[in-house]
């Protein structure tokens, strides 16, 4: 994560812009060999995440890198972009914890409604997997990095 170029993550609204209101968080463009890695890792739970859902799930979407440095936080919303969408069929997301609260990062939770508010706190080696229609939310990271792996199945 450190190598790779960073830039400001995008928002779907009326096509993929830059909302600083809505999210503040840098998409990472890491090294060929990492992707890979990450995706034999996320591709290996594939099949235990369709048993959990009791849904079949056929590939995933591929790896995005994350980071949410001090101040980064991305609002509440779902990963479905439609009900219909035929280019990012989503069903499952995925969040792969990189940093550890208290010791790279302060803050930086995965709030998820469903229906209450369930707060996760990043723990580097968690995978957390969620209906893609389930509203999320990251909480304001107040110090550090929080580094993330996202992925969608479907």
């Amino acid at each position: 994560m450190e190598r790779g170029q960073q830039a400001p993550a995008e928002v779907h609204a009326d096509g993929f812009v830059v909302d600083r209101q809505v999210r503040r968080t840098l998409e990472v463009d890491v090294d060929s060999t990492t992707v890979e890695e990450v995706e034999r890792s996320i591709e290996s739970v594939c099949e235990r995440v369709a048993r959990f859902f009791g849904i079949p799930l056929s590939d995933d979407e591929g790896p995005g890198f994350l980071r949410y440095v001090a101040g980064g936080f991305y609002r509440r919303h779902c990963d479905l972009l439609s009900d219909s969408d035929e280019e990012f069929p989503r069903r499952i997301s995925v969040v792969m914890f990189l940093t550890s609260a208290g010791e790279q990062c302060e803050g930086g939770a995965l709030r998820l409604y469903q229906p209450e508010a369930f707060d996760i706190a990043p723990k580097a080696g968690t995978l957390v997997a969620f209906p893609s229609d389930v509203p999320h939310e990251v909480l304001p990271v107040t110090a550090g990095v929080r580094d993330v792996v996202v992925d969608w199945f479907f």
